[in-house]
């Protein structure tokens, strides 16, 4: 029987083969707040000033700001802090989580025209690298709630006939899991992870056409210990290319390749006190490893209103991501009364690669204003919009998918403000900056809000930077995306401590 659905499925378009959800969506298309040391303690507010490396990731104009041959490099020291409260205990838990890395490198180089009356003053080129993303993370929730695990399992098996459960005689569990993978997708290998270790049942046992099942775990109260470990990063490599126009206008163009790699290990135990329940613990591990490749590219001009006086305005196109994906699964159980198999274990080690798939961020306007005041010093405010519900999956689930991201993203405004004091060879820093929530309910994510003051001197054609950041958000993050609807409310704390060198040459 399932040999003649496997060829029925194979003509069919599959609609559930893919891990992709909204979650994704907004975290591949957030941008973090770092740069270069200066970029970071003004608040990121630079579209409208360039002449800094990293203000060409948001206005390519910027590079023929510089009025020399420029290179820079900065390490980055990241530190999160999550602060969880999670079930009906309120039981909060603190987990810390430091990354040191280099976030950004790339050189400028600078032609200035000999003749004073050329349309074309000055031209640049670049090639940049930035860390646009770091998803090094983790967190615990744990407490008691008043749902299991084992609705999550009968959630994915309902509507699955019980046959597809079973192995044929001379096939193993192992070779079930991965036909399931392969022609019904990872639903339906959930299904087969509780059926396997008891817990679930098929409401008719005895008919294979039986498509109801029911957890054989009672009661209504659980303990949950639910960690989640996240590592990867999204970077941009950039060539960028700028040209000054009678000393006045500045017009520029990025073209970027992105790579982006995410790996989210999650770990969950479900205990239960119930006598009635046949099943009183439940362990369950997923790993997902996520890669992709991007193209994207920026327009920017920058104008000198007046000598003192910058404006800007950019365009971020949608990134266009091709992704692919890869996931491992294992669960065990304990099971209460006299039954011949005590503690039920089913790891397939079998690794689901998943078709790739396309997926297409929103794209970002951004404009800029500035004011030099002289050799003293600058003031800088930048505002963005981006419009998180034209994020598009362009394959696999995706009409269920963009559905969700139409009826639940939204416009989302970013605010940047930053100042600059010069004293001698010291430059002193500040800056604030602030990102709406993407989502129309704020209550899944808040606000990010942040502010940030740094040091810089210069040495000749040597600047050494130094620069610290600070943000916070909330959000209640939604555990398992099928059968429960149990989450956990983070408050989410996150500094950066930047070092930049740069030279000019």
């Amino acid at each position: 029987m399932k040999t003649i659905l496997l060829k029925i499925i194979l003509l069919l378009p599959v609609m559930s083969l893919y891990a992709q959800d909204i979650t994704d969506a907004v975290r591949f298309s957030r941008e973090d707040m770092m740069g270069t040391a200066r970029f970071s303690a003004m608040g990121g507010a630079f579209s409208s000033l360039g002449g800094d490396m990293s203000s060409l990731k948001l206005n390519p104009a910027g590079s023929s700001v510089f009025l020399n041959n420029q290179a820079s490099a900065t390490l980055n020291l990241n530190l999160r802090s999550n602060n969880v409260n999670f079930g009906n205990s309120n039981t909060g838990t603190t987990r810390n989580e430091n990354t040191f890395d280099l976030n950004q490198a790339g050189a400028v180089f600078v032609y200035t025209s000999n003749d004073d009356d050329a349309t074309i003053s000055k031209y640049s080129y670049g090639l940049t690298y930035d860390q646009i993303a770091n998803y090094n993370d983790s967190y615990r929730a744990f407490g008691n709630v008043n749902q299991s695990l084992g609705d999550f399992f009968v959630t994915n098996a309902q509507g699955l006939p019980l046959d597809l459960l079973e192995p044929l005689p001379g096939e193993t569990v192992e070779e079930l899991y991965t036909f399931l993978g392969e022609t019904q997708g990872l639903s339906a290998q959930n299904a087969l992870l509780g059926y396997q270790t008891f817990v679930i049942d098929p409401v008719n046992p005895n008919d294979f056409n039986n498509t109801q099942y029911v957890s054989n775990v009672q009661g209504d109260e659980f303990r949950h210990d639910y960690l989640i470990n996240e590592r990867g990063y999204n970077g941009r490599f950039s060539f960028n290319t700028s040209v000054e126009i009678k000393k006045r206008l500045y017009l520029g163009l990025n073209l970027n390749a992105h790579y982006m790699e995410y790996q989210r290990n999650t770990s969950s135990i479900e205990d239960n006190n119930n006598s009635d329940s046949q099943i009183a613990r439940i362990g369950f591990n997923n790993s997902l490893l996520t890669r992709s490749n991007a193209f994207s590219f920026q327009l920017g001009a920058i104008a000198k209103v007046t000598p003192q006086l910058r404006a800007a305005l950019s365009y971020q196109s949608p990134t266009w991501y091709r992704v692919s994906e890869e996931v491992e699964q294992s669960i065990e159980t304990i099971r209460r009364g006299n039954v011949e198999v005590t503690n039920p274990f089913f790891n397939p080690r079998i690794l689901n690669i998943y078709p790739e798939y396309s997926f297409r961020t929103a794209s970002t306007w951004r404009t800029g204003l500035s004011y030099v005041f002289g050799n003293r010093g600058l003031i800088s405010i930048d505002y963005s919009v981006q419009d998180y519900s034209n994020i598009k999956f362009r394959s696999g689930p995706a009409t269920i998918v963009n559905q969700q991201i139409s009826e639940e993203l939204t416009n989302a405004a970013s605010l940047n403000i930053g100042g600059e004091f010069v004293l001698k060879q010291f430059r002193f820093r500040g800056g604030y900056f602030t990102q709406e929530s993407p989502y129309e309910d704020n209550s899944i994510m808040g606000d990010l809000t942040g502010y940030s003051f740094g040091l810089g001197y210069n040495l000749s054609r040597v600047n050494i930077d130094l620069a610290y950041t600070f943000a916070s958000v909330e959000r209640n993050d939604l555990l398992y995306n099928t059968g429960l609807s149990q989450t956990a409310n983070i408050n989410n704390d996150e500094s950066n401590i930047f070092l930049t060198i740069s030279f000019g040459f």
